[in-house]
């Protein structure tokens, strides 16, 4: 029986004289293109004219792109004119530094005539100044140095967040005196818990108020001086013990009375 292998020997191998002639004509092929290249005119109209007569579809391309005019239109946005010509960026080029430092801002010298501002708490109440349209008034600061409220008494409780104020403990009838000198604003009975009550303006923003008096000595728009007497200690209103709740107002804010006193 004839081999099956050497059947597909036949097909899919060549004898000697086929390779040779195959190789010679891809030789003559490659020497042929080389000496075609090297052998056309130069310049980029020969290359044209060059393409033109060897093949219609790189006459058409180059017909319908210069390759000269592709380089400067599409990168070169400047109009004819030449007004926008703007300088080649060298992007290597070092860094240079600046010659002239940018000035600061010129200061806005002082005048040495005019008046100062008022420090926190300087002026007196009721006191303004003005800047064009604007007026502000200005609230001066609380008296310090206030005088001990209680005769004989002593802090049974202190000022706290749940306690703006000052209890001081003594007995009943003992002496409640003005801690600074003012003019007695209101003087009676409260119905908020105080009990008999007096309040003072002593000016400067400064109000004291005197809460649970068992009496009451002074009467509203009397001016009183520092350590006048005013009433005596008592336990009215809410109160569990003979003692003064002593208030501090600063500026219309509840204060600690432990700062003046």
């Amino acid at each position: 029986m004839p081999n099956p292998s050497r059947i597909y020997r036949r097909i899919t191998e060549s004898n000697l004289p086929t390779r040779v002639i195959a190789h010679l004509s891809v030789v003559s092929l490659v020497i042929f293109a080389a000496a075609a290249g090297f052998s056309r005119p130069q310049g980029s109209d020969a290359d044209a004219a060059h393409f033109t007569g060897s093949a219609p579809f790189v006459t058409s391309v180059l017909g319908a792109v210069d390759a000269t005019s592709f380089e400067t239109s599409y990168f070169d946005t400047r109009d004819a004119s030449g007004a926008d010509e703007l300088l080649p960026i060298d992007r290597g080029a070092p860094a240079v530094v600046p010659t002239e430092a940018t000035p600061l801002a010129t200061p806005v010298p002082i005048d040495p005539d005019a008046t100062p501002l008022a420090a926190p708490g300087t002026a007196s109440v009721g006191s303004t100044t003005t800047s064009g349209a604007t007026t502000t008034r200005v609230a001066a600061p609380a008296p310090a140095g206030l005088v001990w409220p209680v005769s004989g008494g002593s802090i049974s409780q202190y000022f706290h967040a749940g306690h703006l104020a000052l209890d001081i403990a003594a007995p009943y009838g003992n002496s409640v005196v003005a801690a600074q000198s003012g003019v007695v604003t209101s003087a009676g009975w409260r119905n908020n818990g105080g009990g008999y009550v007096i309040s003072i303006d002593h000016g400067n923003g400064m109000v004291t108020v005197y809460n649970h008096l068992g009496s009451i000595w002074v009467s509203p728009g009397q001016y009183v001086g520092a350590g006048q007497g005013i009433g005596g200690v008592g336990c009215t209103g809410i109160c569990t013990g003979p003692h003064v709740h002593f208030e501090v107002i600063v500026n219309g804010v509840i204060d600690n009375p432990l700062r003046y006193l």
